[in-house]
């Protein structure tokens, strides 16, 4: 038994000479080390500026009647866009953008005593992109529901009367809403833009014709009262719900666009017997452009056709038999001859009907830009606005030349 014994005890004797004395053999299982958590990984985020800033002289010339002796102006004027878009993460966009106004499409000026000049807020959205289909919410504009136009008329940044008023006739359509996009293959794209909200929340709303007094159109009984109560709102007892189902195709050198506008405003929301306003406004525009010797030629068209109904300008219980109707129609060219230096035009008519008035109004321009560097241009532009009226003794308007320079933040 003796022998046995040590027989067993030996050999572990012997292997523990071997072994090194700081080395631990089989350590107990509490004292590992634990494993390191994975660090979280970092949200990509980005953030830029955006805008535009433009100014310059404007030479004007009225065409008006006899009995109306107002003087030109020649106004210096001034524009500017500024804000920020990001990212956070792959699939989340947003922007931000204010306008410092030109105070009013002619551009009369607004006021700058104590910081008051007339503000407006452009965009002001979040946007979730993925798979092809993108929704967004907020302050937006429908990219599908403005015209093509020249690039080189463009120096005041489509602001003024000669440029902006065509945009906003056809159904130009910025304001509160939802904007939901799904692109079928990498050339087209469908696109719903919804709205619910007082008249004067989006642009869309000035295509709505029809007299209700005092004012030519909705929009303008909604936003007089702007100013004229103790909170400054717009009239709230208006309300439009505003719907637009849009295609846009974009190719290597042809863009097309179409949509139809569809709409209900209520003109008085504190009476359940009152009739509401609903109409339609269709809307179909092209552009194709290719690079030739001489440089880059483009070519565009739009076309728009709105019908609404018409309420009783001095009692909304009552629609009128008669309809408004108006369309516009509008095209133009550009010559980039070196980069983006060039010359183009763009004429617009306006064509509206309603119950004992027919009006046209046309607008042209041409004009040319020379980018001093890249993000700053000079421009020089001829403009000319005119107005029939059926029965009118004469046709009224102005000629316009303006002078400017614009910086732009890509």
């Amino acid at each position: 038994m003796k022998y046995a014994f040590a027989i067993l005890l030996v050999p572990a004797l012997a292997h523990a000479d071997n072994v090194d004395p700081d080395v631990e053999l089989d350590p107990p299982a509490a004292a590992a080390a634990p494993a390191p958590a994975p660090e979280p990984k970092p949200v990509d985020k980005w953030i830029a500026p955006y805008g535009a800033i433009a100014g310059g002289l404007e030479l004007e010339s009225l065409h008006q009647e006899a009995t109306n002796q107002t003087s030109s102006q020649n106004p210096t004027v001034a524009v500017s866009r500024l804000g920020v878009h990001g990212g956070v993460g792959e699939h989340i966009t947003y922007a931000s953008l204010f306008e410092a106004s030109m105070g009013g499409p002619s551009g009369y000026g607004a006021s700058v005593w104590e910081g008051q000049a007339e503000l407006a807020v452009l965009d002001q959205w979040v946007r979730y992109a993925r798979g092809g289909f993108a929704i967004a919410a907020g302050r937006i504009a429908d990219p599908a529901s403005f015209d093509y136009t020249s690039e080189h008329v463009a120096d005041l940044l489509l602001a003024d009367a000669f440029t902006l008023e065509p945009l906003l006739y056809s159904g130009a359509d910025r304001g509160n809403g939802i904007w939901t996009t799904y692109d079928v293959t990498p050339y087209l794209r469908v696109g719903v833009t919804a709205h619910s909200t007082n008249p004067t929340g989006i642009t869309g709303t000035l295509i709505i014709g029809g007299k209700l007094g005092p004012f030519d159109r909705p929009f303008y009984l909604a936003s007089a009262e702007v100013g004229n109560n103790q909170n400054e709102l717009p009239d709230q007892n208006l309300h439009i719900y505003f719907g637009t189902p849009s295609l846009v195709l974009h190719t290597e050198h042809v863009d097309a666009q179409a949509e139809v506008q569809m709409y209900d405003l209520d003109t008085q929301v504190s009476s359940t017997m009152d009739q509401t306003v609903r109409g339609y406004n269709i809307r179909f525009g092209a552009r194709g452009w290719l690079e030739a010797p001489l440089g880059r030629v483009a070519a565009f068209a739009n076309f728009s056709r709105n019908v609404n109904e018409i309420l009783d300008p001095t009692d909304s219980l009552y629609r009128l038999p008669s309809l408004f109707h108006s369309y516009t129609v509008s095209g133009g060219a550009d010559w980039d001859y070196k980069d983006h230096d060039g010359v183009g035009f763009q004429y617009a008519m306006v064509d509206t009907t309603e119950p004992a008035q027919h009006t046209r109004f046309h607008y042209f321009n041409v004009g040319t830009t020379y980018w001093v560097e890249h993000a700053l241009a000079l421009g020089v532009r001829a403009a000319v606005y005119a107005q029939q009226i059926t029965g009118a003794m004469m046709t009224t308007g102005e000629r316009s030349l303006f002078v400017t320079a614009r910086l732009v933040l890509q």
